[in-house]
């Protein structure tokens, strides 16, 4: 087994649950891309065993910190098995078919995520050095997936181009039904790997806040939100985003659930534009747009455009409304995030009181000493 020498001291928090190990953090070494590597502290003692990356910042991503675990095929196997059981409680009611399998570090095969669509798996791959292990992942994914109904897995990674790895291509639209609602994925093209599976206890949770509601849903995509508030009873839904084809699976969506179209508006414009231009008032708006801070580097000017996309929003809140904020920036932390809608609420002239605070769902699991993992934050205000 090849190792590499941690030169700082960072042996408390890797043994803590940190599963990345930076490049400047470790000794010279020529191991290859995607090698099995044994991480050792100063005095050549084991602290973890991971996957190395010659080229990435981050080096060594964590596999596990017990020196008698193999990371094999058997260990591969293992863990997607115990991802999908942690899973299990979502599927028992029949009403939800799309989830995340596997959530790379979370589920402790770093670099390696799989979200569940009905009879589709699609597979991210999460730098390089995880790519070593694609084939074995899709022979597990076929063989326990059969349980689930799984007959294809596509692989959809940053920067590739979508991949059947096994069974047919999937299809152009995926019907979906999450906690009872319905909805149509689109795989090869939609944002992510085809839906924004983070936000569904999220929806849920908004719901009680929707009948009789006037909802404003900003980068709303195909229309999650929307759809569900008015399944709650809502008066009216606003669905505002910049992408039309999205937006036509928004129609779509309402369609399927047999909602009355009439009373959903959909609007192709910018978010800041339109929020800068309506005279329109609701009783609830929500704010989920995709991330402002890609890199720890970006992070001020990310914090800016927070305050102002939000500052705008809350100027088009009812009186004893609600402002459902969002941001999936792991560089952002759920206290730099509240912090900055206080600057928000303060340029609005709007006060607020936090009266919710959520992130990501159990299908996205994370690791105590990874702050990082928790990169979605969801915060209901009501506003005065």
């Amino acid at each position: 087994m090849q190792q590499v020498r941690l030169k700082k001291d960072l042996e408390r928090a890797i043994r803590a649950g940190h599963p990345w190990i930076y490049r400047d953090a470790l000794s010279a070494t020529g191991a290859a891309t995607g090698t099995v590597v044994d991480v050792v502290n100063r005095h050549g003692q084991f602290v973890a065993r991971g996957l190395y990356d010659a080229k990435s910042p981050i080096a060594v991503r964590v596999a596990t910190r017990v020196e008698s675990e193999a990371v094999d095929d058997q260990f591969i196997a293992a863990r997607l098995s115990s991802a999908l059981g942690l899973r299990k409680r979502l599927l028992e009611d029949g009403k939800t078919n799309a989830f995340r399998w596997c959530s790379g570090e979370g589920d402790f095969l770093p670099g390696i995520v799989v979200d569940v669509y009905a009879g589709v798996a699609v597979l991210r791959i999460d730098g390089e050095a995880a790519r070593a292990w694609r084939d074995q992942v899709v022979r597990q994914l076929v063989e326990q997936g059969r349980s689930l109904g799984i007959t294809t897995v596509y692989e959809r990674s940053r920067g590739e181009k979508g991949e059947v790895l096994a069974g047919e291509a999937p299809p152009a639209s995926i019907e979906i039904v999450e906690h009872g609602v319905v909805f149509l994925v689109d795989v090869v093209h939609g944002q992510k790997t085809g839906f924004f599976l983070d936000q569904r206890e999220n929806r849920r949770a908004l719901q009680s806040h929707c009948k009789n509601a006037a909802v404003c849903n900003l980068f709303g995509y195909t229309g999650g939100f929307s759809v569900y508030a008015a399944l709650a009873g809502a008066k009216k839904v606003v669905t505002v985003d910049s992408a039309r084809p999205a937006l036509e699976d928004a129609k779509s969506n309402f369609a399927l659930n047999r909602l009355d179209s009439e009373k959903h508006q959909i609007v192709c414009a910018d978010a800041f534009e339109w929020l800068s231009q309506t005279t329109d008032k609701f009783d609830v708006v929500i704010v989920d747009p995709p991330s402002f801070a890609p890199s720890h580097g970006a992070l001020p000017k990310a914090l800016h455009a927070y305050r102002d996309l939000n500052a705008l929003a809350l100027s088009v809140v009812a009186p004893g409304g609600l402002l459902a904020a969002a941001s999936c920036s792991s560089h952002v932390t759920m206290a730099s995030f509240q912090s900055m809608l206080g600057l928000a609420c303060q340029k609005a002239k709007r006060s607020a009181r936090v009266i919710e605070v959520r992130g990501q769902p159990s299908d996205h699991p994370t690791v105590p000493g990874f702050v990082e993992g928790r990169y979605l934050k969801w915060v209901l205000l009501a506003v005065d």
